[in-house]
């Protein structure tokens, strides 16, 4: 029988398979269901579109020294150039970037435990330098699901929470009785810490910690089945970390273990001074064969 992952690595009892089956690439996918997308379509009521993401930018911060380039090209479309009578010009770019810099989605082969991903595959079974042989993006569909935004920093009486700030249990809970919600399986589950209000103005601050959710609380979301965890923060879990010799734990148990995407560097401020709880959250990621994670552009509908 599969024991819980206890983050201990390869020491941990085994914590595979999963849930959605020993053979499964989409993980909690699985959860959004053709009933559950119809209920969430119903929830918009006035029609305001929330822009989620940031813009990428060059300077935009980046863990890692992870960044996003690009280069203007003309393809030789410049006047004169081809002597067409419609003289057509135009402008294309060249973009080199990680796919884990800006919002975005992390893939379910992006952190594993002990060399091993989602459903307990060994990277020596998926890992190619051309593309993941298995876990790719491309297992990675459409979000059209109900949102739900948890405002922690609110209720903790702050505009801003501090490094190290752990979200825990207690927190989620005493969020949904002030917000007057239940988080439910399909879910979109965003925390709000207000962490990225550093976001391009202070961008080092921003990068050396963050307030965020703790073990605790990150198994509170997986047995609710959520579909899919943000926060508006680089990763999610609080840092410095819960304990310090446990570095990505809640990633292991989220990617990993339970198959749980993460989406991050989320803007929540928008949606948190609408007053909306829940709202109908759609996101379809760019999918890269093979790629460990999708740039994504979310958006909320309330």
């Amino acid at each position: 029988m599969t024991a819980a992952y206890d983050g201990t690595g390869s020491k941990s009892p085994q914590w595979w398979p999963s849930r959605y089956g020993a053979d499964d690439e989409r993980g909690s996918l699985n959860e959004i269901t053709a009933e559950r997308v119809i209920a969430a379509l119903r929830l918009p009521r006035i029609g305001r579109v929330i822009e989620l993401a940031p813009v990428h930018e060059v300077d935009m911060p980046g863990p890692a020294r992870r960044d996003w380039r690009q280069m203007i090209l003309t393809d030789g479309a410049l006047p004169g150039l081809h002597g067409d009578p419609s003289e057509w010009t135009g402008f294309e770019e060249y973009i080199s970037s990680s796919a884990h810099v800006g919002c975005h989605v992390d893939g379910l082969a992006h952190n594993g435990i002990a060399g091993r991903g989602y459903n307990g595959v060994h990277y020596t079974e998926f890992f190619a330098k051309g593309g993941l042989r298995r876990l790719g993006a491309e297992n990675m569909h459409s979000w059209v699901t109900r949102g739900v935004c948890l405002d922690i920093a609110a209720l903790r009486g702050l505009d801003v929470m501090s490094p190290g700030d752990m979200v825990t249990v207690a927190d989620l809970e005493a969020a949904e009785a002030r917000q007057g919600v239940t988080v439910a399986p399909g879910d979109a589950v965003l925390i709000h810490t207000g962490w990225m209000s550093l976001w391009q103005v202070d961008n080092d601050r921003f990068l050396e910690g963050e307030p965020g959710v703790g073990w605790d609380a990150a198994h509170w979301l997986t047995d609710r089945r959520v579909s899919i965890v943000g926060a508006d923060n680089w990763a999610f879990e609080v840092i410095p970390f819960e304990r310090p010799e446990r570095a990505f734990v809640v990633h292991q148990h989220l990617l990993a273990e339970t198959g749980t995407y993460i989406i991050e560097n989320i803007h929540t401020a928008e949606l948190i001074a609408t007053g909306s709880t829940e709202f109908l959250f759609v996101l379809a990621p760019i999918r890269g064969r093979g790629s460990t994670g999708a740039m994504a552009s979310p958006i909320a509908i309330i």
